[in-house]
């Protein structure tokens, strides 16, 4: 099957019309995220990130809806309060920064839309404001960089992911002095222009220095992913699976892997080890299907008997990511 933008248009029109049938109480529906890139795919596949804005309490706070094995609708529910705040949205890095940056209306009442935005956009890029947004991201990273050295040689089970985590708060830090968010996919993808952007291209390469081995490794695919879907499996088995590793999603995940392989191999592996790390750290610490996730820790040098050096490596990195936004704050007149 064929994915083109406007197919993805008309599946998420589709799918407001069906809402707003059932219900009476959508004020707003807009488009953010990977649909309003010309090209949102990776891998053939993609989501369609749809924000219901509601009148009431919102029913939930998001779903996911399969359509075929390559995209699905990615719902997130809001009540109408939420957007009541516009110095609050301006701070937000999420919601606030996917509302300003190009979202497509589908569905509005009363003007509900261009009110909002205009006032959250009036002052959105204010220097003042984005580093409301930054702040939060950088001092994330720096406390899970203290958690992690406090730790010592006693790693807590999630210790890559709370590692992994420190990196991608970092990185969204530099993003949101120009753009959005990195979202998970796309974070080695989008990060060499959010650190051109900041004058700091050196980032990418401190960034990748973190998760790649010191020497070079022939990647071995085929086994990572085949150990990497047994996880994926397992994770399915537990209570309370995850929303975003619901069976449905495996493709979305699994496909994009496959895509960035042998195009942009760092890429690939990032986003192999942050869903990796995260699934491993809802599944128990000793069962079978960890084997492969320690295996492939051990090959990148990521393991226990090596981490010191990569705590090492991240604080490095942290000091490089808190400069820049001192020097970028210096420049602006903060």
């Amino acid at each position: 099957m064929r994915i083109t933008k406007d197919l993805l248009l008309l599946t998420a029109k589709d799918a407001v019309k069906r809402a707003l049938f059932d219900s009476s109480d959508i004020v707003c529906a807009y488009l953010t995220g990977s649909i309003i890139r010309e090209d949102p795919l990776i891998g053939g596949t993609t989501d369609i990130d749809l924000i219901y804005v509601h009148s009431i309490d919102a029913p939930g706070k998001r779903e996911i809806i399969p359509i075929t094995e390559d995209y699905h609708l990615d719902i997130s529910h809001f009540s109408q309060s939420f957007f009541s705040q516009p110095r609050k949205l301006r701070a937000d890095a999420w919601v606030g920064s996917f509302l300003c940056h190009y979202p497509i209306v589908l569905h509005e009442t009363n003007h509900w839309f261009d009110y909002v935005r205009s006032a959250v956009f009036a002052h959105f890029f204010q220097p003042a404001n984005i580093i409301e947004r930054v702040t939060p991201f950088i001092e994330e990273a720096r406390r899970d960089w203290v958690n992690l050295q406090n730790q010592g040689s006693d790693l807590g089970h999630d210790f890559i992911h709370t590692y992994l985590k420190a990196i991608k708060n970092a990185a969204n830090a530099i993003a949101c002095l120009t753009s959005v968010p990195l979202t998970d996919r796309r974070v080695l993808i989008d990060f060499p222009l959010a650190a051109l952007g900041v004058q700091m291209p050196g980032l990418t390469g401190g960034l990748i220095d973190l998760i790649v081995p010191p020497d070079p490794i022939e990647p071995d695919w085929e086994m990572w992913l085949n150990n990497w879907n047994i996880a994926f499996s397992s994770i399915q088995q537990i209570d309370h699976t995850p929303l975003s590793y619901s069976e449905m999603r495996r493709p979305y995940y699994e496909k994009a892997i496959l895509g960035l392989k042998d195009e942009n191999n760092q890429a690939a592996l990032w986003l192999l080890l942050w869903t990796w790390s995260l699934i491993s750290s809802h599944l128990p610490k000793n069962g079978s299907s960890q084997k492969g996730y320690m295996d492939l820790l051990g090959q990148l040098m990521l393991d226990p008997d090596h981490f010191s050096n990569r705590i090492n490596g991240l604080d490095q990195f942290l000091d490089a990511v808190e400069e820049t936004i001192d020097n970028w704050k210096v420049s602006v007149g903060l």
